[in-house]
């Protein structure tokens, strides 16, 4: 719910009320591809809590991976991670954080900073007030909604 509130709203109250669209779209099943093919040899989709960490390695440290099929929208993907940090920080394990982008042969590593954990406790807070809307948020029109599977919910 992280990632929605950091990309979108209205689509966090979509899912948050169950609310789904098409998520047979060539962009999904991509991206699940590149997830399944990348990193075959590590052990994936780690469970803990309500968290599914796409895998985690002792790298210099227990380090959690988050498989993303672009760099396109790296706001979201960003918090993903930082919520799964936070989290695993409020139980006493400082674990590190990378974003890999097999597609692109990028990564990047994430700090939580005492700034992030500030708009994180912010972003939690704020979430249960979006979701208890009786409507969703005003639909606002960003970059990235024409590849969003509500678009024609939300723009048509």
């Amino acid at each position: 719910m992280v990632q929605y509130y950091i990309t979108c709203k209205r689509e966090l109250w979509f899912f948050a009320n169950q609310i789904n669209m098409n998520y047979n779209n060539d962009d999904i099943d991509i991206g699940k591809y590149i997830h399944k093919k990348s990193y075959s040899r590590e052990n994936k989709e780690i469970q803990f809590d309500n968290m599914v960490f796409d895998y985690v390695k002792d790298e210099d440290g227990l380090t959690i991976f988050e498989v993303k099929k672009s760099s396109n929208l790296p706001i979201g993907a960003k918090y993903q991670l930082y919520f799964y940090l936070y989290s695993m920080k409020k139980i006493g394990a400082d674990l590190k954080g990378v974003l890999v982008y097999p597609k692109e042969r990028k990564r990047e590593h994430l700090v939580l900073s005492d700034d992030v954990i500030e708009k994180l406790d912010n972003i939690i807070e704020d979430i249960p007030k979006i979701v208890n809307l009786n409507k969703p948020p005003k639909a606002e029109k960003k970059p990235y909604c024409k590849n969003c599977s509500f678009f024609e919910l939300c723009m048509v």
